[in-house]
This record gives C-alpha cells, sequence and structure tokens, in this order.
C-alpha cells in the first residue's frame, strides 16, 4: 500500500512563525504535480513537536483537500505516552488521514513488551499504521523480535526503519515479515539490497522525480545515488529539517525559517549544500 517514494514534507512557516497553510499547499502540490504518490506530513521532518493540535487539525484537512484519488495521506501521530498517541491516531483517522506513522514511544524508555502494547492500544483504532523505528531520535531500538510480534497485529502495515546499526538491520530483514521502508536516504542503496520496499525520503522534498527513478529504476540506482551521496549525507550534516529547510530555501521555495530550539544551519554547511544544488541542478 505504501511502496515506492514517500516524501516526509517539511512544514514552512512565516516570518512570524506562524505555519504558512499557501506554502504548505504548495509543497502538496508540487509532490503531486511531480508524480509523488505518498507524502508523510507532521513528522519530524515537519517539525511535528513544535505544532499545536489546531494547526494540526488544519494541516491534515489542507493536506486531505490536495491529494487526489491515487496518493495516499500519511499522518505522524507519536507521541512520549500511549493516551496521546491514541488520541492523535483517532483524530489524524477523523480528517482523512490514509495511515499514521507512529514512532516508539520516545522519552519514556518502556521496555520491548511496553513497545508491544502501546501498539497494542493503536492498533485499536482501526487505521494503518507504520511503525517507525528511529533509535537516535526516541533512545530505545524496537527490535527485530519485537517486530515479528508486531506484525501480528491486523492494523500494522509497514515499517519505516531509521536506525543505522548494520546488524540490526539485518536481523529486522531477517526476521521481520512486514515491508519495510528505508528511513534514511543515504542508506538507501543498503536497504534496496537487502530487499526494501521504499524509502521515506527528506531528499524528495526537492528532488521527487530523481528519487522515484531510485525505487523505479534498479539497473540506475546505484548510478543515482552515487550522485546523491554527498547531498543525502548533508541532509544529516545537523538535525533533520534544518539542512534539508536550508536547501529548500536556497532554491526559494520557501522561507528558512524554523521554530526552537531548531536553528538555522551552520555557515560551513550552507556553502556545501549550495555546491550539491549546483551539482545537480540537472535533477531540477
Amino acid at each position: 500500500m505504501f511502496e515506492g517514494i514517500t516524501t516526509a514534507l517539511v512544514t514552512p512557516f512565516d516570518l512570524q512563525h506562524n505555519v504558512d497553510f499557501d506554502a504548505f499547499s504548495m509543497l502538496i502540490e508540487r509532490q503531486i504535480l511531480l508524480g509523488i504518490k505518498n507524502i508523510l506530513i507532521l513528522g519530524s521532518t515537519g517539525e511535528c513537536e513544535s505544532i499545536s493540535q489546531n494547526d494540526r487539525i488544519k494541516m491534515i484537512k489542507i493536506a486531505k483537500r490536495h491529494m487526489p484519488a491515487f496518493a495516499k495521506l500519511v499522518v505522524g501521530t507519536g507521541a512520549p505516552d500511549t493516551e496521546t498517541t491514541v488520541s492523535q491516531t483517532s483524530l489524524a483517522k477523523r480528517y482523512g488521514a490514509d495511515a499514521c506513522l507512529v514512532v516508539s514511544p520516545y522519552y519514556s524508555k518502556c521496555t520491548q513488551s511496553g513497545i508491544l502494547k502501546h501498539f497494542e492500544q493503536i492498533n485499536n483504532v482501526n487505521i494503518p499504521i507504520i511503525v517507525y523505528n528511529v533509535p537516535s531520535r526516541t533512545n530505545i531500538n524496537i527490535s527485530a523480535d519485537t517486530l515479528t510480534e508486531l506484525a501480528k497485529f491486523k492494523n500494522v502495515v509497514a515499517l519505516k526503519e531509521a536506525s543505522t546499526d548494520i546488524l540490526h538491520i539485518l536481523d529486522v530483514f531477517h526476521k521481520n515479515t512486514l515491508p519495510v521502508l528505508c528511513g534514511n536516504d543515504n542508506l538507501a542503496k543498503v536497504f534496496y539490497a537487502l530487499g526494501a520496499k521504499g524509502i521515506v525520503s527528506v531528499t524528495s522534498n526537492i528532488f521527487p522525480k530523481a528519487m522515484q527513478s531510485v525505487h523505479t529504476d534498479a539497473k540506475r540506482r546505484s548510478e543515482i545515488l552515487k550522485r546523491f551521496y554527498n547531498f543525502n549525507n548533508l541532509m544529516f550534516s545537523e538535525p533533520n529539517p534544518i539542512p534539508i529547510k536550508y536547501a529548500l530555501s536556497s532554491l526559494g521555495i520557501i522561507q528558512n525559517i524554523l521554530r526552537l530550539p531548531l536553528t538555522p544551519l551552520s555557515e560551513k554547511y550552507c556553502t556545501l549544500i549550495d555546491n550539491e544544488l549546483e551539482n545537480l541542478k540537472e535533477f531540477l
């Protein structure tokens, strides 16, 4: 259902640091126009933790309104506690999400048993769930054995794996039965070699066609990813979405505005990203 490229969309802000809903609509329209069929909003790339409940609802409504019938809207609904996660997931379902991306509970430092019980409650909301494993943000890893159990829940449909631990990744592909989506553009070659079904991509905010070619054109996959090697790494030179927002602003697509505690990209990386954008201009 969610194979291929899913763009993890940024949330644009105006000069007063309010959500720029016009720019948000434009970003969605641009993605759809350039062939993207799955869009994730309110994920970590979308600065979800800084978005109010009222703005979340408005963003879901706007996104749904702009999605054609063939496209799927994924909404990030994870929270540190189960009750809030269930509430956010129910809200996303109510306003038209096709699926929810649910990160493992962060800060709470629960056990693997706690992770299972957490997702068991979310499963009851009765909407497709993409489990999101990102230890760098949550400080907890969903083990391959736990994922095997999560796959038994009827509404758990896929895994977004954003671990950089190669032994864990190998274990996931060996034991897990869920479709796996690569959570880091710079590891796409590894994930596809192991059997990944797609990428939840930051880079496709700017280069949707190129990232789609990574998925659809297996013969050119290595060639394209080699061209994007430096850019994909630069997108994680500072915490996401700091670099991608700078890159989008450098091209005049949105303004380079983040909400604290996120701060603008360091000057040394700005120059490197500008150089890479120039090197990749044929893909724009």
